[in-house]
């Protein structure tokens, strides 16, 4: 009987236990560049650019690689965003997305971005060409190239504001927590 007893508890415990939770990410625009540039995050998850800034702008994906302000043939457009409003996009399977800003001459002055699905591609690099090496920590390096002449900085990521609260590794929310653990409380008293 206890085996039978301990294997439906793990059944009920396991059965509330979501995998991952789809988070929100927010980009930014200040003075015409999105905030973060580069912003890893995972498949399901989804990015918000809310726009802040004084001026109209439209996410306009672009082909991946080093970042151009080349439209992508079938690649998301947000349409023009005033000040207040804002544009969703989920990326539902791992890439490498890149972005720009497609009002006037904003991408051509900065307004471009990156955004890592799951995990980067082996040897990746900044989308500017400069190399790029994720360490376990997560803190993003990139380094110089060669000569010395180009950028080197560290960031530590993910990077993003989180617009749900996630309060542990595996994505779940307190609220679920405290399912769990009177889960488990309930099925420990009646079957042990």
């Amino acid at each position: 009987m206890r085996l039978t007893a301990t294997s439906l508890a793990a059944a009920v415990i396991m059965a509330g236990v979501p995998a991952y939770a789809a988070r929100t990410w927010d980009v930014n625009w200040v003075n015409g560049v999105p905030t973060p540039q580069i912003l890893d995050i995972l498949p399901g998850d989804t990015v918000r650019w809310p726009n802040t800034d004084s001026a109209p702008h439209a996410i306009v994906q672009t082909a991946a690689g080093n970042r151009t302000c080349n439209n992508l043939a079938g690649g998301f457009n947000s349409g023009t965003k005033t000040t207040g409003q804002a544009y969703l996009q989920r990326f539902p399977t791992a890439g490498v997305i890149n972005y720009k800003d497609g009002i006037g001459s904003n991408c051509q002055n900065g307004g471009m971005g990156t955004i890592y699905v799951g995990a980067r591609p082996s040897n990746s690099t900044d989308p500017t060409g400069t190399p790029v090496t994720s360490t376990p920590s997560g803190t993003r390096t990139t380094s110089s190239t060669p000569g010395g002449t180009g950028p080197t900085s560290s960031t530590t990521m993910p990077t993003g504001t989180a617009t749900t609260s996630p309060s542990a590794a595996n994505g779940m929310q307190s609220t679920d927590h405290w399912l769990l653990m009177t889960v488990a409380g309930f099925v420990g008293a009646m079957f042990f």
